[in-house]
């Protein structure tokens, strides 16, 4: 079900699914690849799909470096590159959005369209600015369960859609040794205490005004992770966007609401909306 790539000599885990054109799913910060697979199966009876964990999280190797949004991106461009891909559909959620929209600025020519999914922007709260802080690259100790179920709860509008399967992976994974270092440095390397660092904010500002790539943006009315605002300015910066609202969902949209969300990637890849 699940297999393994050596990219640069870091082993990463991956599922692929279905025949068609390649649709490469990406997931957000402390994530992993089966938040996708509710998506995956209704999605690969028409795309060839791969969802990939990153390095740092899920089953993938945790090198000691930094987690900047440029090493992500050019991880995923390896991976693309190795996968033997070509012009593909890209999707992704929460930080794996951010990492998409850099992809579409640096590889423009190797994407169709782009779907981001309840997107990381600039309006960061300060639960994350505050893990900028350098003192938290020092901590190295055990997430209690308990923890990551309040911590989690806070992706799901339906909360009875954060049962013990979710539960389980989202506490195993956050604490493989190295992932919760890599959570860290993400945050340290993309965020400020103000705010999405300055380089960052201007190779968003430039590069998605000028991108020709069409953009599909997907948010949930009721995600208490990331607020909708940072859907919305997305839509006023990205010329080619094309924006969608699913009401009484919660941040991690392409789980919680999946009919709906697959039903509007499909009209979106398919040229119907």
């Amino acid at each position: 079900m699940y297999e393994y790539l050596d990219i640069n000599g870091v082993s990463v885990r991956y599922r692929e699914a279905g025949n068609g054109d390649p649709l490469v799913l990406v997931h957000g910060i402390a994530g992993f690849l089966e938040e996708w697979e509710p998506a995956m199966e209704k999605l690969c009876k028409n795309y060839r799909v791969i969802a990939l964990d990153l390095p740092g999280h899920g089953l993938s190797d945790k090198p000691d470096i930094p987690y900047t949004l440029d090493n992500l991106t050019n991880f995923l461009e390896a991976f693309i590159t190795e996968k033997k891909l070509d012009r593909i559909y890209l999707a992704g959620h929460s930080l794996g959005g951010a990492v998409c929209l850099n992809f579409v600025i640096k590889y423009p020519l190797k994407v169709k369209k782009l779907i981001i999914v309840n997107s990381a922007f600039t309006k960061i709260p300060f639960s994350f600015r505050f893990l900028s802080m350098s003192f938290f690259q020092r901590i190295n100790i055990k997430i209690p369960y308990s923890i990551v179920k309040i911590t989690t709860s806070q992706s799901f509008y339906n909360r009875n859609m954060q049962t013990g399967n979710w539960l389980n992976r989202a506490y195993n994974y956050i604490n493989k040794p190295g992932a919760l270092r890599t959570m860290f440095s993400i945050v340290h390397e993309c965020m400020t205490l103000k705010g999405l660092n300055k380089e960052l904010l201007n190779t968003f500002q430039h590069g998605l005004s000028q991108t020709e790539v069409p953009v599909l943006i997907v948010y949930g009315d009721k995600d208490r992770v990331l607020s909708c605002e940072n859907s919305i300015l997305l839509h006023k910066l990205i010329k080619t966007s094309i924006i969608y609202r699913v009401q009484n969902c919660g941040h991690e949209l392409q789980y919680e609401c999946c009919n709906e969300f697959c039903s509007i990637a499909e009209k979106f890849l398919e040229n119907r909306i």
